[in-house]
């Protein structure tokens, strides 16, 4: 009970120290209040700074004129003759279109995220056996001899990892 009656008294007391410090701030609120307004041109008593009630003159706020801005007169190009058609750049072939652009290794077709996909699901988490047939691959000439490379291992031409996987080998032999 005791305990409780200090924890009490001392709510008291924190809170007449809110309330000082409350007083103390709405006494600088009113003195800020009294204060004539930033930029004014207050008529001074003799005392720097303060004004006398009724003696601060009210000013117009200044006009700023923006400056005329002429609209620039419109001048259509000329057409020009005998020029010959811009060149549009078309993909090295339809392949590069289709599947992306072609790489000289293998592994650098291969993001991240692909590489652990064909390492689970084509190569039976063998990281070994994966490495080793990129390392073949990128040996290789041709895709017809990329395809004859991995028929040995038999895998699911259906699914979307295997299809993932020859659109790599079309980026790397084209």
């Amino acid at each position: 009970m005791n305990e409780l009656i200090k924890y009490f008294e001392g709510l008291e007391e924190r809170i007449a120290t809110l309330e000082a410090q409350l007083a103390s701030l709405e006494a600088e609120m009113d003195e800020l209040k009294s204060r004539p307004a930033p930029g004014a041109s207050p008529q001074s008593n003799g005392e720097s700074g303060f004004c006398l009630e009724g003696q601060v003159e009210e000013t117009a706020e200044p006009v700023i004129e923006e400056p005329v801005v002429e609209p620039e007169p419109v001048v259509e190009p000329e057409p020009v003759k005998d020029e010959p058609a811009p060149v549009v750049e078309e993909p090295a072939s339809p392949k590069a279109a289709m599947y992306g652009k072609a790489v000289g290794d293998i592994r650098l077709a291969i993001s991240l995220g692909d590489r652990f996909l064909y390492q689970r699901e084509l190569f039976g988490q063998n990281a070994e056996l994966m490495q080793k047939t990129l390392t073949d691959l990128n040996a290789l000439n041709s895709f017809d001899e990329a395809m004859n490379y991995i028929s040995r291992f038999n895998w699911d031409t259906e699914s979307n990892s295997y299809q993932q996987f020859i659109v790599t080998l079309h980026r790397r032999f084209g």
